[in-house]
């Protein structure tokens, strides 16, 4: 079995733009402050939390898989 997804969310970088709630919702949603954050670090399969990730245009999101950057 694979090591988890480790997701981070900069939310100094992180701007609001929603990409990452708009393409995988059940793991991450805007907070009240208009910031990304994490919800659901399994809500969605890993393939999609690193294309949503990717989308992020302030690359404030990154992923993490066993000590290595994927995104």
């Amino acid at each position: 079995m694979a090591d988890p997804l480790e997701i981070r969310i900069d939310v100094d970088v992180c701007r609001g733009a929603g990409e990452c709630a708009y393409r995988a919702s059940r793991t991450f949603a805007l907070g009240a402050d208009d910031r990304a954050r994490v919800v659901d670090p399994e809500g969605d399969g890993p393939e999609v939390i690193l294309a949503a990730a990717r989308c992020c245009p302030n690359f404030a999101v990154t992923v993490w898989r066993g000590g290595e950057r994927m995104v």
